[in-house]
């Protein structure tokens, strides 16, 4: 029996080779669903798409008409790991593996769950679990897929998750994970297509509009990134798909517009939602540079220096050149000479991409 913080769920998978498991796990069980396969079907998409009201409608019909359905269970499952807390959601998970301790999908969707608690070397057995036991799944590719990318096997990863969206193409998390992976391997027009599909299915998913935008401007389409940024940050609500970032990135892509005014309102709100990221404040050091706020510019600089970088974003040498001419902005030669020998001093980078946009 795997136990952990939030209770029983699976039994570990040397149980699940075995007829009967310790514990009277039976290797298969009555589902009890006979007739309602039109409707879990429809359950099914409602999930997959976030539409968690409807899904919740539905499922209290269903609960009422098919009482022994364990289906059922890993809806409700599905429902709290976005509603409830994490315990609610690893005991509705428990129940539905008491039923149904053989089941890939129910497995895979687990796997999902574990990763969003920070649960990796867990999520990783399940999901190998999953795909071994039905690699037709598309749940069970989908979250292989993602922790294969997770481990660097992107290649890998990268596939299965093309092959899950191929078999269940309203999945808007699957599709989410394959258009992340497109962005970081620079293909912007190929993500531009996962994360227009990652909106279409769920509207409300703030992180797939804020990728959408990122992707959108490399490809010179600045009015459909604006807009895409604003859909997001209109829907962008504490919740799976809230996304620190986008205020950030936002403030970037009108500064890049000379839109100072509104692009400064977005930084503000950045350095306050993700104060311990250096790019933030350096790129509202910048903004206020351009305004002539130097005594602004001049604390954010410094606090900008003050963070540790260590994400390949925003280097030393960076803040240096900038710091150098805030100070000689405000007169202070000792400091700008300071900055200016510590930029001589300092090598350039060895790659070029330093000046990326944080990721959400």
């Amino acid at each position: 029996m795997r136990l952990n913080r939030m209770g029983r769920v699976w039994m570990a998978p040397a149980c699940l080779a075995a007829t009967i498991c310790i514990g009277g796990y039976a290797q298969a069980q009555t589902d009890g669903c006979n007739g309602a396969e039109a409707d879990l079907k429809t359950l099914n998409g409602e999930l997959n798409r976030n539409a968690l009201a409807d899904a919740k409608s539905l499922l209290a019909r269903l609960q009422t008409a098919h009482p022994d359905c364990a289906a059922l269970l890993l809806a409700n499952a599905r429902i709290l790991t976005v509603e409830g807390p994490p315990s609610a959601a690893g005991q509705a998970f428990s129940q539905y593996a008491d039923r149904m301790p053989d089941e890939a999908t129910g497995m895979a969707y687990f796997a999902r769950f574990l990763i969003d608690q920070g649960q990796y070397a867990q999520a990783d057995e399940f999901s190998q679990e999953a795909y071994m036991r039905a690699p037709e799944s598309p749940a069970a590719l989908a979250v292989r897929g993602q922790i294969l990318v997770l481990k660097g096997q992107t290649a890998q990863g990268r596939e299965l998750l093309e092959k899950s969206c191929a078999l269940q193409p309203d999945d808007a998390e699957a599709e989410f994970q394959l258009g992340a992976v497109l962005d970081r391997a620079k293909r912007p027009a190929e993500a531009v297509t996962r994360f227009a599909k990652v909106v279409e299915l769920d509207p409300n998913f703030a992180s797939a509009w804020d990728y959408l935008a990122l992707n959108l401007e490399p490809l010179g389409k600045e009015d459909q990134a604006d807009a895409a940024y604003r859909h997001g940050l209109d829907v962008n609500h504490e919740g799976p798909h809230y996304d620190a970032f986008l205020d950030y990135n936002y403030g970037r892509f009108l500064a890049k517009r000379n839109q100072l005014d509104e692009a400064k309102k977005h930084l503000d709100r950045a350095v306050t939602l993700v104060p311990d990221y250096r790019a933030t404040w350096y790129d509202r050091a910048k903004l206020n540079f351009r305004m002539g706020n130097y005594a602004q510019a001049r604390t954010d600089g410094e606090r900008a220096l003050s963070i540790t970088e260590n994400t390949g974003g925003i280097l030393n040498l960076q803040v240096y050149v900038l710091l150098e001419q805030v100070y000689r902005r405000l007169g202070e030669k000792e400091l700008a000479d300071k900055y200016a020998k510590l930029t001589r001093e300092t090598p350039p980078p060895a790659r070029k991409d330093y000046g990326d946009a944080p990721q959400p």
